[in-house]
């Protein structure tokens, strides 16, 4: 009986042992990507309403929450397709892109036609940088319903990489890159 005691005493040390050894070492490992800035509820409630200005700006067509989404001298760089590349202002972004030299295909959207679009944002990931500075990265679709022939079109993915800056308190995008596709 009392090699038992013994024996289970000696494991439950051992054990010990194992565990704050353990502790110990995790606690000496460095983190490599442990962000130097914790955000705040109101940092994250920021974020979300300038990426929601946006969506909100575009699915409503109304400027004055696209601007408030946007700091006035940001730029969107368009990816369109893999190897194209343009910025345009944020302004000019709103309007849609430019009208091909004569005429295009038929339609007014990327499917051809003159449907509206829904634009569907998915999922958001953000990283703060900084009090001031933070990155977005999130997948969207757009999708083109045509309540006459009770057809939907789904349109190509794609996802935004954005630089939003924090301005007097204030959340706003300054740099969008919108990728369709593939990278």
């Amino acid at each position: 009986m009392n090699r038992k005691i013994n024996y289970l005493g000696g494991l439950a040390a051992a054990c010990l042992l194992m565990a704050a050894g353990g502790s110990h070492a995790q606690n000496t490992t460095p983190i490599a990507a442990a962000p130097s800035y914790t955000p705040t509820i109101d940092d994250w409630v920021g974020v979300n309403a300038a990426v929601d200005n946006y969506t909100l700006g575009l699915e409503l067509h109304d400027p004055a929450r696209f601007d408030k989404a946007f700091w006035p001298q940001a730029n969107i760089i368009m990816q369109p397709e893999p190897g194209m590349r343009m910025t345009v202002p944020y302004r000019q972004a709103e309007a849609g892109p430019p009208k091909p030299v004569g005429g295009g295909p038929p339609g007014g959207n990327a499917i051809g036609s003159d449907i509206p679009p829904w634009h569907l944002a998915l999922s958001h990931h953000f990283e703060f940088q900084s009090p001031t500075r933070a990155t977005h990265y999130g997948y969207f679709i757009s999708v083109y319903p045509d309540l006459k022939t009770k057809m939907t079109t789904v349109g190509l993915p794609g996802h935004y990489e954005d630089i939003l800056e924090k301005r007097d308190g204030e959340w706003r995008i300054l740099q969008r890159t919108t990728v369709i596709g593939a990278k």
